[in-house]
């Protein structure tokens, strides 16, 4: 290639350069003019691994291309460029004694001349790129030496402004879940949920893992992020996952991302939500409806620190601090062979039980003018008033939905009140939170555990009941969803 047309390359290859986003998409541009540049039949580029101290290829081009190479920094011609910080020119790469043949062995290339220099960055190098086995007659000359190493500082450059779009791309994406007054921490009068915001603070200090229990719609999402913004890692990302939004497979790729062509859909490399949480916290709410593969890889996480995207072939470590919540009876599972016990212990280092609403009435009038309040705002509407009749409506009703059915009811009634005032007449509560005396009193005569299973096998009839025996209407109607509710009727033994 001429002086003019390399020049025109580069112009044309720098203005690609800046257009690219993904890391991944601008190493293969780079890679891609690295060859067109030097009329190479292979070339490659290496980043150094801090944490292991190694050099990773995750790009090649020509006939080294799909292979997976990593290597100490220092050995090879590349890794002697990374280490010193100079580039080198070799045309005779099989007599020079830097040169490193178990790469050829494990691709099947045969590398007789080699142009690599080094990516540099704020001073420090961060990478190499190799070009191998030009076309031009009498091989590399010190000119493509001089240009591959200007080349290399501004594919350096490029790289580090899509690694940085890149990070900030993740955190914006997990502060989309995180950032909004829904999640706020409202502390009432109850001294149960006073004990249990002292206990995880306490706990947010630490890195140790949190398990809530409790039931559905209770608030345990809400404490998994007071114990986030309390911890030392408030200002990274918080990434919640629900465990039944998806499928098991599907699951599996979210958690822990996967490479490209890992499976059929797979068209590029995704990270999971343990990268995304890296120096922050993972919520996993709906811990309890977890596979039991998916239960093994994610103590392996736990007790590792290590994960490995679906179809990858290496460990990438994670500093995540991981929160989880279910609203199953996990010990019931645990004996059930459906929860590993391992993994329960390892989850259950502070483990907590949030009481439902009806057994800490005491946070009820607090929690109202809180979310009635944020209901106002949301329909630009001056903020609204309970009147004491509305008070003593919401205080006589036993929140089968909990803190979620409280939401709903002072959203619906926020939209049909009129004036500034939320009377008793504006709420409308479901029927099925005035249990009966008498029900009450046979359920109160049980033992403790035989009482528990009654009312929960009461409530669920009702919701039937009131749902025509429709399953997902029945499961909104508890505030859960409806692979949980069939579950729940299969324990209880409702048809």
């Amino acid at each position: 290639m001429s002086a003019d047309a390399r020049l025109a390359a580069l112009i044309e290859i720098n203005r690609e350069m800046m257009g690219a986003a993904a890391p991944h998409e601008l190493l293969r541009l780079v890679v891609g003019a690295a060859m067109r540049l030097f009329d190479a039949e292979g070339a490659s580029v290496a980043l150094v691994d801090e944490a292991e101290r190694e050099l990773v290829f995750p790009t090649a081009l020509g006939e080294i291309e799909g292979h997976e190479i990593r290597m100490p920094i220092g050995r090879g011609v590349v890794g002697a460029v990374v280490a010193t910080g100079e580039p080198i020119l070799t045309n005779e790469a099989r007599s020079d004694a830097r040169f490193y043949a178990g790469v050829d062995r494990a691709t099947g290339f045969a590398t007789e001349r080699i142009l690599c220099a080094p990516l540099r960055h704020a001073g420090r190098v961060i990478g190499a790129i190799e070009v191998l086995n030009t076309a031009q007659p009498g091989g590399f000359a010190k000119d493509d030496l001089a240009l591959l190493d200007a080349f290399a500082g501004v594919a350096a450059t490029a790289l580090e402004r899509a690694r940085a779009v890149e990070r900030v791309e993740n955190t914006n994406r997990a502060l989309r879940e995180s950032v909004d007054d829904r999640y706020a921490l409202v502390v009432g009068e109850t001294p149960a949920m006073r004990a249990i915001v002292e206990t995880l603070a306490q706990a947010a200090a630490s890195r140790s893992t949190v398990l809530l229990l409790g039931e559905s719609g209770a608030g345990k999402e809400v404490l998994a992020r007071f114990v986030h913004r309390a911890s030392p890692r408030a200002d990274a990302p918080f990434v919640a996952v629900n465990c039944v939004a998806l499928a098991p497979a599907l699951l599996e790729s979210e958690l822990f991302g996967h490479e490209k062509g890992a499976f059929t859909g797979a068209i590029a490399q995704k990270k999971g939500k343990f990268e995304l949480a890296h120096g922050g916290t993972l919520f996993l709410d709906e811990i309890g409806e977890l596979e039991p593969q998916l239960q093994a890889k994610l103590l392996r996480a736990l007790q590792e620190r290590e994960i490995q995207r679906v179809g990858g072939t290496r460990e990438l470590r994670v500093d995540v601090r991981v929160v989880a919540a279910t609203n199953r009876d996990l010990r019931r599972a645990m004996r059930d062979g459906s929860f590993r016990e391992d993994l329960y212990w390892r989850l259950a280092v502070v483990a907590v039980d949030v009481p439902p609403l009806r057994a800490r009435r005491g946070d009820v009038v607090p929690l109202a003018e809180h979310l009635l309040a944020r209901s106002s705002r949301e329909l630009g509407r001056a903020p609204l008033a309970l009147t004491p009749d509305a008070v003593a409506k919401l205080l006589a009703h036993d929140w089968p939905g909990n803190v979620r059915e409280l939401s709903n009811a002072l959203e619906r009634a926020a939209v049909l009140a009129r004036g500034d005032t939320l009377r008793a007449a504006d709420l409308v509560l479901d029927a099925r939170g005035a249990v009966s005396a008498g029900a009450t009193a046979e359920v109160d005569a049980l033992p403790l555990q035989e009482a528990v299973e009654a009312y929960k096998a009461e409530r669920v009839r009702a919701a039937l009941a009131a749902a025509d025996g429709n399953q997902t209407k029945a499961a909104e109607l508890l505030g859960m969803r409806q692979p949980n509710l069939s579950r729940l009727m299969k324990s209880l033994g409702i048809r």
